[in-house]
């Protein structure tokens, strides 16, 4: 029985090797409109969750808006985005101080995240997947006073409504910077803030690279001393030492700030 599983599989790969076999698809565009019929038993089937869900949950108001209110009704910000970054910051400070013993200081989330509007009228959870569909999760970086200026360069370029808390941006005609704080302090660049944002832009989503910088290594077995944080217990690959053991200059040619600017450095350099 073996010989023949063994001869029936070199057989196979014989004539899977030897023969060109060409194959021929063919594709119709189908469009998808009110002529297509609809399946009768697909519909009896899910009919009562879709009845249930819109009249028990999704269209049953939670709220009243006495305006309608759009992503683009500014021409640099909006009071719907203003809203998302203030309610991000709502439902998520006082977790994050709970754990860290911070608190936020800075909001940024992305124009194209809002993707409906919020009429005039009745609010119901309907309206709030309409307005954010996606599953995102909030997450709090830790960024230096230079990143954040970084993070205005972005800003300026792109000319979008992008929700943002925190951050206070004036600018010239244009488009020079003319002033910049965060809540109402100026911007020190020795200084670590604490931004919340979204792991869609932490990964690079809508070309805010300046989130990124990734750095390979591993964990000693003993730590070791100097720097700060995690330096001591982390050692990059390729050197022999760890973050803490090294002088600022080697530390910051190699570490995930140093990418994450090179990164944006690129990203200037191509969006000129």
């Amino acid at each position: 029985m073996r010989s023949l599983f063994v001869n029936l599989l070199l057989l196979l790969i014989f004539f899977s090797c030897s023969e060109n076999t060409n194959l021929k698809t063919d594709i119709d565009n189908i469009k998808i409109n009110q002529d297509i019929l609809s399946d009768s038993s697909i519909v009896k089937f899910y009919l009562p969750f879709k009845k249930n869900l819109e009249e028990s949950l999704m269209n049953k108001p939670i709220s009243y808006s006495f305006e309608t209110y759009k992503k683009n009704d500014g021409e640099l910000n909006s009071t719907l985005s203003n809203m998302f970054a203030d309610a991000t910051f709502d439902m998520s400070n006082d977790r994050f101080k709970e754990i860290s013993g911070k608190n936020i200081d800075i909001v940024l989330l992305n124009n194209g995240g809002i993707r409906s509007i919020i009429s005039k009228g009745n609010i119901s959870e309907k309206t709030a997947f309409e307005l954010m569909p996606f599953e995102n999760s909030i997450v709090v970086l830790e960024l230096s006073g230079k990143s954040i200026n970084k993070m205005i360069d972005y800003l300026r370029v792109v000319k979008l409504q992008h929700p943002i808390r925190g951050l206070q941006i004036k600018l010239n005609n244009d488009y020079s910077l003319n002033d910049a704080n965060i809540n109402g302090q100026k911007i020190n660049t020795s200084k670590k803030y604490y931004v919340a944002t979204t792991d869609y832009l932490l990964d690079g989503g809508d070309k805010m690279y300046f989130f990124q910088g990734k750095s390979t290594g591993c964990i000693p077995q003993v730590p070791t001393e100097g720097g700060f944080g995690w330096d001591g217990i982390f050692v990059p690959t390729g050197y022999n030492k760890s973050y803490g053991q090294m002088t600022p200059d080697e530390k910051n040619k190699i570490s995930q700030r140093s990418k994450a600017l090179d990164e944006l450095r690129k990203f200037f350099q191509k969006n000129k």
